[in-house]
């Protein structure tokens, strides 16, 4: 992963914190049509992180999911929400898995911290039962340019653009593992107060934030902060746009 493990086992204790906003049902609910998913569906949850994800599909559809993730950290957090999810700490492009095994292998928000992703993708393929799917939940780049946060933090911008692959990368890496890709953009009408904007910036919540400078981060607070003495009881909108790239094999 192009993050290193320790910063996310620093930041895993308050790592769900930057999350409230996300509606894990509603991902799942896409997750379940688009893979075709039953209770009798095995799932991988690649860079699982805190479990958010995997257990949501687990909850929705009643599959067995298993959660993988490089950071003990993060694993330590998804185990204590529920023991028995079972979790492996390893990469993206060493999964110790036998292959032809999963239904689905979902990846929230992870693809732009992959290392390599060429044999990220290649393992997904390998590890994907016939008939399988890999779903990629990301930015793309249209999206990115679109972020409310880039507005009060413009600084941030051009490292989230350098790091999310583009659709291009997508379909490269998808297509020489030998899956099919589709694309499913969504914009999901979202608000946030500037207090959870602040407390999300100053607290590196979100990873985009980690290489963020002290100038670069007051300014972005200072705005934040003139924009609620002059709004003090209007959200944020923030809107969640997501595109999930979809590989089919």
């Amino acid at each position: 992963m192009a993050i290193s493990n320790p910063h996310f086992n620093k930041v895993s204790g308050n790592y769900d914190r930057g999350r409230v906003s996300e509606d894990i049902w509603l991902w799942a609910g896409e997750a379940e049509k688009l893979a075709r998913l039953d209770a009798g569906s095995l799932v991988m949850d690649m860079g699982c992180g805190t479990g958010n994800y995997g257990l949501g599909i687990a909850a929705r559809t009643g599959c067995t999911v298993v959660g993988l993730d490089p950071s003990i950290g993060m694993l330590k957090q998804a185990h204590e929400k529920t023991p028995d999810f079972p979790v492996v700490q390893a990469l993206a492009e060493q999964m110790p898995f036998r292959g032809d095994v999963f239904d689905l292998v979902y990846a929230a928000q992870v693809w732009h911290h992959v290392r390599d992703r060429a044999q990220a993708a290649k393992e997904c393929g390998r590890v994907l039962r016939k008939g399988g799917s890999k779903i990629a939940h990301t930015i793309g780049h249209a999206q990115l340019h679109e972020k409310v946060v880039f507005k009060f933090f413009p600084e941030i911008k051009q490292g989230q653009l350098d790091s999310y692959p583009s659709d291009e990368e997508f379909k490269t890496c998808f297509a020489a593992a030998g899956l099919r890709t589709e694309m499913h953009p969504y914009l999901i009408e979202r608000y946030q107060t500037a207090d959870e904007f602040i407390e999300i910036a100053e607290g590196r919540l979100w990873s985009m934030f980690r290489p963020i400078t002290k100038e670069g981060l007051e300014k972005g607070v200072a705005m934040l902060r003139k924009w609620k003495a002059g709004h003090p009881d209007e959200p944020i909108r923030n809107d969640e746009m997501i595109t999930l790239f979809v590989g089919r094999k």
